[in-house]
């Protein structure tokens, strides 16, 4: 029998989780070299094995690497990988805890996410940066606001929900109204990519949250952390059985999955190819379905930089170098494409080159570096592939007339280093497609040409739509290329095209960057109900006829 509540308890609106810097000397900064440090003495010989979880662990017999980017001959465990009776036993589990977990008051599964938050703000803080560290790549600052948005992912969702159920419409003289916020009916599928503990932890909690159940699916580059996360979640009192954590064949584990009549949605962050296949299998088999599965889904990012002659150029170079490298450019909101003209360029180029001599790239576990390396074989050799290719445009002077760093190696770990490319050639291949690392392309544009075309170009180069930044002073220029540029980027900022924080600045986009829901506010967690209108009349009428009838 189902716990009643004669309660309407008021969930806090939290504050974002506090920022740590991490500073030389800080107590921080020493617990957390020694919880890298422990990561890194751990037994080679007898790894850690990472199960799946299906009500509990199941350990396979075939299992694979968790690789460190930086060092990739170090392993930091090694995780199950599910065979196919794993899969769908994954997806009957959760859907035999569907009705329980539906039962539980909201007040109590909300609870247990906010202390999610707490644990993870507090207990476990300090490993998760490591392990984020560790798992993603990423320096200090990168890996702790990564795990920061997490806590955030956690604390607002919890207000938001708090908020979604309170929101009734009106009642009258004759009915009484409300609105009745239920789960999905079935099981929300999650696909979360490699860059983000954030959007891993996000992808799952948030359908959860609204009382769904989930089957989530990490992304094999980083299951070190995900499984971290689960072990937060269930000392936090999530029930066993309403989440299923599966690794392995993605294509086996998607098709099982997306295949399955009560699938009700998919909740995914990843590459738009991957994306456009997922929508295209669940529109090919809308028959099978009990109802439309939700398709929630955030894809890549080609995000532009416009920046006018009356910008200040010190504050421009840093927004090419934090937007542009910052996490390796392993960011779907990373600064990838810049507009100027060729005098402001001739400002700014001296401050980029000086920022660029002091970046340091190698191990993220010592701390003067600012980059790390990027997160597998698969990647590095596309972004080699993209710079190789501009550096031989550039010697044989097609459309490349400058190239800075783009030195590479994959000598003990996946390297490469912030490259720009300067290009005259508002189509050249890099200022178009997605190249997901540390490369930034600028494009140079006669004065008159950036005046009159600047926007219409930026508008139509690339097919995404995430985010984008307008570097101006004159506020009239400014809402001009807001309004011309509306649908080029669903996060617009006047600095850097990176660093959305959860509550302050919703994020997700359009056109081919996905379904714009706009994760960190209630709209993402709005697409996790189905809404039931309920409407009970007072006093029930006994005749039929409406009154202009006459006998």
């Amino acid at each position: 029998m189902a716990l009643l509540l004669n309660a309407l308890p008021k969930i806090r609106k939290p504050d974002n989780s506090p920022f740590i810097s991490f500073e030389p000397g800080s107590s921080e900064r020493i617990r957390l070299q020694q919880e890298i440090e422990n990561l890194r003495s751990k037994d080679k010989d007898n790894p850690e094995i990472l199960p799946l979880w299906i009500n509990g662990p199941v350990v396979t017999d075939q299992t694979a690497p968790c690789i460190v980017p930086h060092d990739f001959k170090r392993e930091l465990a090694r995780y199950c990988e599910a065979r196919e009776e794993d899969v769908n036993k994954a997806i009957q589990t959760v859907l035999e805890a569907r009705e329980r977990w539906s039962q539980i008051p909201w007040p109590m599964r909300l609870f247990i996410f906010q202390r999610a938050a707490r644990l993870l703000e507090k207990k476990y803080l300090i490993p998760m940066v490591a392990a984020v560290m560790e798992d993603y790549s990423k320096n200090p600052y990168e890996a702790f606001i990564d795990v920061q948005e997490l806590i955030d992912f956690l604390n607002f969702n919890c207000y938001y929900a708090y908020k979604i159920y309170r929101e009734q419409p009106d009642s009258n003289t004759d009915t009484f109204n409300m609105l009745d916020y239920l789960p999905l009916e079935g099981f929300v599928f999650a696909v979360p990519p490699n860059n983000f503990i954030a959007i891993n932890g996000n992808l799952a909690s948030a359908p959860l949250i609204m009382g769904n159940v989930v089957v989530v699916k990490p992304s094999e580059d980083v299951v070190y952390s995900c499984h971290l996360f689960l072990k937060i979640l269930l000392e936090a009192g999530l029930p066993k059985d309403v989440l299923a954590v599966i690794n392995g064949d993605e294509k086996m584990i998607g098709e099982i999955a997306l295949s399955h009549p009560e699938l009700s949605g998919v909740h995914f962050t990843g590459s738009t190819e991957t994306f456009e296949l997922i929508s295209k299998y669940v529109a090919d088999n809308l028959s099978r379905y009990r109802g439309y599965p939700r398709i929630v889904g955030e894809t890549g990012g080609k995000d532009p930089l416009l920046v006018y002659d009356d910008h200040n150029p010190v504050e421009t170079a840093a927004a090419i170098v934090v937007g542009g490298f910052g996490a390796q450019g392993r960011k779907c909101s990373s600064t990838s494409r810049v507009y100027m003209t060729d005098d402001m360029w001739g400002k700014i180029k001296p401050i980029v080159d000086s920022f660029l001599r002091e970046i340091k790239v190698g191990d993220v576990g010592d701390f003067r570096n600012y980059l790390g390396a990027v997160i597998n074989e698969n990647e590095f050799r596309k972004i080699k592939d993209f710079i190789s290719k501009s550096r031989n445009d550039w010697t044989i002077k097609k459309d490349v007339i400058r190239m800075s760093g783009g030195i590479f190696h994959n000598i003990y770990g996946w390297f490469v280093q912030p490259t720009i490319i300067v290009t005259t050639n508002p189509d050249y291949p890099t200022m178009q497609k997605e190249i997901f690392g540390p490369v930034v392309t600028i494009c140079i544009l006669s004065k008159e040409r950036f005046e009159k075309e600047v926007r219409s170009i930026c508008n139509q180069t690339s097919s995404y739509g995430l985010t984008g930044a307008i570097q101006v002073e004159d506020m009239l220029t400014f809402c001009e290329a807001l309004q011309e540029l509306r649908y080029v980027a669903g996060n617009i900022y006047n600095w850097k095209t990176t660093g959305a924080m959860v509550n302050a600045q919703p994020f997700s986009g359009g056109r081919k960057s996905g379904t714009n829901s706009k994760v960190g506010w209630h709209l993402n967690l709005r697409q996790w109900v189905h809404p039931r209108t309920i409407s009970l009349t007072y006093v029930k009428p006994t005749e039929f006829e409406p009154p202009y009838l006459s006998r």
